[in-house]
C-alpha cells in the first residue's frame, strides 16, 4: 500500500526535523518547508494527503498557506501546529473553514500519530465521494470541509440550483458509496434549508458525512425524499 503523504511547514527547524522523524517511523512520506512560499514550491511535484504547519511564519501565515492549498489540494487535511499565543487567530481560520484541526505546542507524539491516522481514514470515505466530481463538466465543482464533528462535500454549480431529481440521484449515490464503504451508517438527517438539499449521515462515532447540493427554492419539499418519487 502506497504510504500517506505528509508535508510539514514549520520556520523552526529543529521543530519540523523532529516531526518529519517522528512521522517517517510511523511509515508517512514526509517532506518539510521552512516557509509558506517554499511549501508552495513543493506543492509542484509533491501532492499532500496532510499538511501540518505552523501558525506564526514570516512572509506567509500558516492560515494564508492553507487557504491557497485549500482551493489547489482540496483533498488535503489542513492542519495547524502552534503555541496558545496564536489561539484566537487560529480559531478565526477554523470558523472560516481553512483549517481542519488546531494541535499544540508541544505535541504527544503517540496522541498526535493516532488523530492523524483517524482523520485519514475518514479523509479516504471523502475522497472516494469526491471522485466523481474529478472530471465534472464546466461550471460543477465541489468544495471539501473536514472538522472534527463532521465532514462536508459542497456541491456548487453555475445554475442557481440542481433539478430536484438530480439532487435526489446524488444523495443517493452518496448513501450508496457510504454503505459499501467500511463506515458503518446508523442514520442520517434529510433537510432542506436556503435553497439548499442536505444529507447529513452518522456513522456510529465522532464524525459525520454531510452532502449538500443546491436545490429550487418553489419545488415542495415532500418530493425530495430518496425513493419518493416511485412511491
Amino acid at each position: 500500500m502506497e504510504a500517506f503523504r505528509v508535508l510539514i511547514v514549520d520556520d523552526e527547524p529543529p521543530i519540523a526535523r523532529a516531526l518529519q522523524r517522528l512521522l517517517k517511523r510511523e511509515g508517512f512520506e514526509v517532506q518539510i518547508a521552512f516557509n509558506g512560499n517554499e511549501a508552495l514550491e513543493r506543492l509542484g511535484e509533491f501532492h499532500p494527503d496532510i499538511v501540518l504547519s505552523d501558525f506564526r511564519m514570516p512572509g506567509m501565515t500558516g492560515s494564508e498557506l492553507l487557504q491557497r492549498i485549500k482551493r489547489s489540494h482540496p483533498l488535503a487535511l489542513r492542519l495547524i501546529i502552534s503555541g496558545y499565543a496564536d489561539f484566537k487567530s487560529v480559531v478565526a481560520s477554523v470558523n472560516e473553514g481553512e483549517i481542519c484541526r488546531f494541535i499544540s505546542k508541544p505535541w504527544d507524539d503517540a496522541e498526535l500519530v493516532t488523530y492523524l491516522k483517524g482523520l485519514l481514514r475518514h479523509r479516504e470515505t471523502m475522497a472516494s465521494l469526491y471522485a466523481p466530481f474529478r472530471e465534472a463538466p464546466l461550471g460543477v465543482n465541489a468544495e471539501v470541509g473536514m472538522s472534527e464533528a463532521s465532514m462536508v462535500l459542497k456541491v456548487q454549480v453555475a445554475d442557481p440550483s440542481f433539478p430536484a431529481e438530480q439532487a435526489v440521484s446524488l444523495i443517493e449515490r452518496f448513501a450508496g458509496l457510504l454503505a459499501n464503504d467500511s463506515l458503518k451508517v446508523v442514520g442520517g438527517l434529510l433537510e432542506r434549508y436556503g435553497g439548499r438539499l442536505s444529507f447529513m449521515a452518522d456513522v456510529g462515532g465522532p464524525q459525520r458525512l454531510k452532502l449538500e447540493v443546491p436545490v429550487p427554492t418553489v419545488e415542495s419539499t415532500t418530493d425530495l425524499r430518496p425513493g419518493a418519487r416511485d412511491a
